[in-house]
This record gives C-alpha cells, structure tokens and sequence, in this order.
C-alpha cells in the first residue's frame, strides 16, 4: 500500500449504513457459532443416548452419622 492509499483509509468516516452492517456482520457470526455449538450438543446427547438405549444404570446412596463425645453437665449449679 501506498502512504497515499493509506491516508485515505485513516480520513474514513463511517456512516450510519456502515454501522449497521458492521453489526449485521457481527451479530451473524455469533449467531453462527452458538447455532454450530447448540447442534453438536445435541448431536452429542442424541448419540449417547442411542448408545444407552436398553443399558442398566445403578444408583447407590449411603449416609452416615456421627455423635460428638464431650460431655456436658447440665446440672446448674447454685451460688
């Protein structure tokens, strides 16, 4: 590029039209790419459960408690 090519892109101003079709350009893309990363979830989640169609799954749950050792007089005692 020229310095004279280059001065005219730096003087540029850009119009209201400009605008909105850098944010038309802009908004697409985003689009695109969270509509590309929505359908490969969903193609993930279709394929998995095809997968485990007629699998067996098992749960298992356990709890467990624990009493604390110190003894406490509760007898008050008067002064």
């Amino acid at each position: 590029m020229g310095e004279e090519t280059i001065k005219i892109i730096l003087n540029m101003k850009i119009t209201g039209n400009q605008w909105v079709e850098i944010i038309r350009a802009i908004s697409t893309a985003i689009i695109a790419i969270i509509t590309t990363l929505c359908v490969q979830s969903c193609t993930m989640s279709m394929s998995i459960a095809k997968n485990n169609n007629n699998a067996t799954q098992k749960t298992e749950q356990t709890a467990t408690s624990s009493v604390d050792s110190v003894k406490t007089n509760i007898n008050p005692k008067n002064y």
